[in-house]
């Protein structure tokens, strides 16, 4: 209980830190006249003498923007190099070979984009495009599940891919590192990560069983990674937040996941910096 009214009372402060910065911000992008009542904390901020503010305040302000944006152009190209490198390098084991089970599972479950399958021994599934977003499996795991496994793979890819998945992580990542000087903004990518798998599993689960998608993972599980997934791509070969999907899986246990004190408090105090600066 004391735990939770402290986590309570810091995301308070982070939050009025976070309110404070973005009156702040609004406070010089918008005439004053126009929003007077909004303006009460960056107001009281100017009665502060002029040699504490005024020698920091732009070499900060500048600095911080710069490497905001200069961090978030870096992390956007470098995440579209590597994703379309990866992409390159799965064309041409590219196959039009479809096995029946994949076949059949797929019009059962009416699946309407065309699945990639690729000729490769290394079981592989996951989803990827940011705008068109694609399942992808390989001939390997085909081969390696069961029908019922097979399908509950095929369930939780589609689930990403329903609801943009791939664009939706690719943009929390981005916006882990614009913001690196926020480290709550990291702790909560983690957790978004983390619960999308979580909810591509669920699904799967209650349409095809638990016990089918266990098997899945334990045999992705027992299997050497050959391949490593860029961000921006996702799916059950991923297999992050391994320990609390296999909780799930065994006894229903959700994901509990808080902020940690450090990091609400080191964001909090920097959030406090840049609304003076500002």
């Amino acid at each position: 209980m004391k735990r939770e009214r402290s986590q309570r009372l810091l995301l308070s402060l982070f939050g009025l830190a976070a309110l404070c910065m973005v009156m702040a911000t609004a406070h010089r992008l918008i005439r004053h006249d126009l929003m007077p009542m909004w303006t009460v904390c960056c107001d009281a901020l100017d009665l502060l003498p002029a040699k504490v503010v005024l020698f920091w305040r732009p070499a900060i302000v500048r600095s911080l923007t710069a490497a905001t944006l200069v961090a978030g152009l870096a992390v956007l190209a470098q995440r579209a190099w590597r994703t379309s490198r990866f992409v390159a390098t799965l064309k041409p084991a590219i196959t039009s070979y479809r096995p029946a089970k994949l076949t059949h599972l797929c019009a059962e479950l009416g699946l309407p984009a065309p699945i990639v399958v690729l000729a490769i021994p290394a079981p592989l599934a996951f989803c990827y495009g940011l705008f068109r977003p694609r399942i992808c499996l390989s001939t390997g795991l085909v081969e390696a599940l069961t029908d019922k496994e097979l399908k509950a793979v095929l369930l939780h890819e589609e689930y990403h891919r329903r609801h943009y998945d791939p664009l939706r992580t690719f943009l929390a990542d981005v916006l882990a590192v614009m913001f690196f000087f926020l480290p709550a903004v990291a702790e909560w990518r983690d957790f978004f990560l983390a619960s999308t798998e979580l909810a591509a599993d669920r699904y799967a689960t209650h349409l095809a069983g638990r016990s089918f998608l266990a098997g899945a993972l334990h045999k992705l599980l027992a299997q050497p990674r050959v391949v490593s997934l860029p961000a921006g791509i996702g799916g059950i070969t991923n297999l992050s937040a391994t320990d609390a999907r296999l909780a799930q899986l065994l006894d229903d246990t959700p994901l509990t996941w808080q902020f940690s004190t450090r990091g609400l408090i080191t964001s909090s105090l920097v959030l406090m910096l840049l609304c003076l600066a500002w």
